[in-house]
């Protein structure tokens, strides 16, 4: 049966046009949050060694699995790692409890290929690995396919938004030089030394890294993404509003622009001790720079991080919803007591991935 159902997957380590058009539609998020990322056929040719692994039919992508490579480090040592970059099937894992053969043989062959290292249940190898994404709760459809195939949650996540309506000019922030990249790479090393999931392939991207400096020295710094979204409902009465009325609203279509909402995604912000005053600074700055009004910082459940900081987050933090989200993972060949200590540590969150 494996073999098969393995005649039909295609694989590509570029991105395949159907599979391309598949994403471009697809809505993220559950029946109080839902958005659609409007530069995914920008964004996909920068994933970081992906595999495209997906079902077309009459000449459309029907699922896809993407799962990028990515050496990341956990309980301090450099292991293998997939992230699992998008998930996006319109018939296989949708519907009910009723399941058809067809699509039980397809459960059956996805669940073998989370056991491998390769994702290949019929060239399998099985070294150590870890396959690791994330699901929001209220998404039943993905849940469901996450336990099915032997993910278990590890942990949560939340998000913070920083906005200003007009961010000020900030002269000691400015963009990262190249001959500042070793530097600021050993200093973000030392920052997330403890975390778990930590890897550095999406930092300084297109050079979209910020610093915040004092004198000749180097206090601050975030990645900077820029991102574009449709909003198409947000949670509460307040994100109702927002959706229906914040584009005809000038002031307020800065902060929430919901049928082109951009913003900045970040990740990698650290600072030096004793300057938690100043990140608010190279916040306002770095929005100033790009030109944006708003940018979001992801954290896990076990990092408080951002609570030592003094800052006035802004409108959008004020009134948006705090939804948890889970971080989920299949691990193969780690024993349990490194599974509980993972579990129980605090997590790097890429603002790539998020978006």
């Amino acid at each position: 049966m494996l073999d098969r159902i393995h005649k039909l997957i295609l694989r590509s380590t570029v991105p395949p046009k159907t599979v391309v058009d598949l994403l471009k539609k697809t809505t993220i998020g559950t029946a109080g949050s839902l958005y659609q990322l409007l530069d995914t056929e920008t964004k996909i040719h920068a994933l970081h060694q992906p595999n495209f692994i997906y079902l077309e039919r009459n000449g459309k992508a029907i699922g896809n699995f993407t799962l990028c490579n990515r050496n990341i480090r956990l309980n301090g040592q450099i292991e293998k790692g997939l992230y699992l970059r998008y998930f996006a099937f319109e018939g296989i894992f949708q519907g009910g409890q009723s399941k058809g053969k067809a699509q039980s043989n397809f459960h059956t062959y996805f669940k073998e290929s989370f056991n491998t290292s390769n994702f290949n249940p019929v060239e399998s190898e099985f070294l150590k690995s870890v396959y690791w994404g994330f699901i929001d709760p209220q998404n039943s459809r993905s849940f469901n396919m996450n336990e099915r195939v032997g993910f278990e949650t590890i942990g949560t996540f939340k998000t913070t938004a920083f906005s200003r309506v007009s961010p000020k000019l900030k002269s000691n922030v400015y963009r990262i030089k190249e001959d500042e990249k070793e530097k600021v790479q050993n200093l973000i090393n030392t920052f997330y030394a403890g975390f778990n999931f930590f890897s550095s392939v999406h930092l300084f991207d297109n050079d979209d890294f910020y610093l915040l400096k004092k004198g000749d020295d180097i206090i601050a710094g975030i990645q900077a993404n820029q991102v574009s979204w449709k909003i198409e409902s947000l949670p509460g009465m307040s994100g109702k509003f927002l959706v229906k009325y914040a584009h005809k609203i000038p002031r307020l279509k800065k902060l929430v622009n919901p049928n082109k909402h951009e913003f900045l995604a970040t990740e990698g912000l650290f600072w030096k001790d004793g300057y938690e005053d100043q990140v608010q600074e190279l916040l306002e700055g770095v929005l100033h720079l790009t030109q944006k009004n708003s940018l979001l910082i992801w954290t896990d459940s076990e990092n408080e991080m951002l609570s030592k900081l003094k800052i006035r987050w802004g409108f959008i933090q004020k009134t948006k919803a705090d939804n948890s989200i889970n971080i989920v993972a299949k691990f193969n060949g780690y024993k349990a007591d490194a599974i509980e200590r993972i579990k129980n540590s605090k997590k790097y969150l890429s603002g790539f991935d998020m978006t």
